[in-house]
């Protein structure tokens, strides 16, 4: 799979940066052409956001072998996203501050999956990332890919355990990711949670 084909499922707003350790040099990176060899993080307005094509969630997983993968970098990348995205959300943040916030999230959680595209933390992030910036098609996409996901055997418990928190399951009793409740009325998102769970739709909590 090539680098503009994942920018175009993960509809990449801006071009975002190669992290590096502090410790010194650069990351190990997987072959090209999944990586670039540059990239230069630049913020986008919300005025300019736009949101994605839909894709179907089969189409684009890439077939890669283990040592393609950067496993530890990306998941290094997806924590610091999530912390990113939860200080957002803090009580009494400014405004700007809260998209600058998700803003540098939505970095990170791309920059993961460039490093590793199967990444269940940062593909469940980033959807709720775009969620809340009210990109809506881009977040059923990138949920749309916990189903392939879903298949791989080395994937499953990961992505059970945010399927839990999405649909309300088990430890959450019906708390649903308040991230995702502006898509809840969304026929896409709806007709998506089916695959998933066939009785989510029918048994799912009122806001």
């Amino acid at each position: 799979m090539t680098l503009a084909t994942l920018t175009r499922m993960l509809a990449i707003p801006v071009a975002v940066a190669i992290f590096a350790p502090a410790c010194g040099g650069p990351p190990k990176l997987p072959s090209p052409p999944l990586r670039p060899k540059e990239l230069r993080t630049q913020r986008v307005e919300r005025s300019q956001r736009t949101d994605c094509d839909p894709i179907d969630p089969y189409d684009g997983l890439p077939a890669m072998k283990f040592d393609e993968r950067s496993i530890e970098e990306a998941e290094n990348l997806a924590n610091q996203g999530f912390n990113l995205l939860k200080q957002s959300q803090a009580r009494g943040i400014e405004q700007e501050q809260k998209e600058y916030a998700i803003d540098q999230a939505v970095n990170r959680f791309i920059t993961a999956l460039l490093a590793d595209p199967y990444n269940v933390h940062a593909t469940y992030h980033l959807a709720a990332a775009y969620a809340r910036i009210g990109r809506a098609q881009c977040s059923v996409n990138l949920i749309g890919r916990l189903l392939p996901l879903r298949g791989l055997r080395s994937q499953r418990d990961r992505v059970e355990e945010k399927l839990d928190r999405l649909l309300g399951r088990d430890d959450f009793r019906g708390r649903l990711d308040p991230a995702f409740f502006d898509l809840r009325d969304d026929k896409r998102f709806r007709d998506l949670i089916k695959r998933f769970d066939p009785g989510a739709e029918k048994n799912r909590p009122k806001n």
